[in-house]
């Protein structure tokens, strides 16, 4: 997950979670929005908004997430590198464990589809930052290739990579050339 700095951080204690999910309600100051968009690496980030419940999974006692976020954040384009602005609207799921041993995967060419959970964060010092999430999910939902109005057509040729880019990043194999890599020591 990635850092958020000191400027946006929302913790909450999870280690004494019981039955009862515990909910959550976050909206970010113009400073955190600000702090926000700097570790995005975007133009701006306003009116952020995210809200949902935790609670203890039963069978393996992982901690399951689900929530919402909603946000107004302007990236430029990739072509003119004018404001385009963009509304953020996403559910989300995220699993934490307190066991460093639900983190390894047992499969090698294990391949990971979008619709698959990701593995679990894990928990450190009975806490949860819940603005790193937050930062996480809306870094998730950034049109990778935002495009003014103004902007150029695209060429043929360059509307065919676009395209080709658009459908490798369906289907994530993060170790698929790890059996070449190890074989070639």
């Amino acid at each position: 997950m990635q850092e958020t700095g000191g400027d946006f951080a929302r913790w909450i204690n999870v280690e004494r979670l019981g039955r009862e999910p515990m909910t959550f309600d976050i909206v970010a100051t113009e400073a955190e929005c600000r702090a926000l968009a700097e570790t995005l690496g975007i133009i701006g980030v306003s009116d952020v908004h995210a809200w949902g419940s935790i609670s203890r999974r039963s069978l393996n006692g992982q901690l399951e997430l689900v929530g919402h976020v909603k946000a107004e954040v302007v990236q430029a384009c990739v072509v003119t590198l004018d404001p385009v602005p963009e509304t953020i609207d996403e559910e989300f799921k995220v699993f934490y464990t307190f066991d460093p041993g639900d983190l390894e995967i047992e499969e090698q060419e294990k391949v990971v589809a979008l619709d698959e959970p990701d593995l679990p964060e894990l928990i450190v010092a009975g806490r949860i930052d819940l603005a790193a999430m937050v930062s996480e999910q809306i870094a998730l939902a950034l049109d990778p290739y935002p495009r003014s109005k103004d902007a150029p057509e695209l060429r043929d040729e360059d509307a065919e990579v676009l395209e080709q880019a658009k459908k490798e990043q369906g289907v994530h194999k993060p170790f698929a050339n790890l059996k070449d890599l190890m074989s070639k020591k």
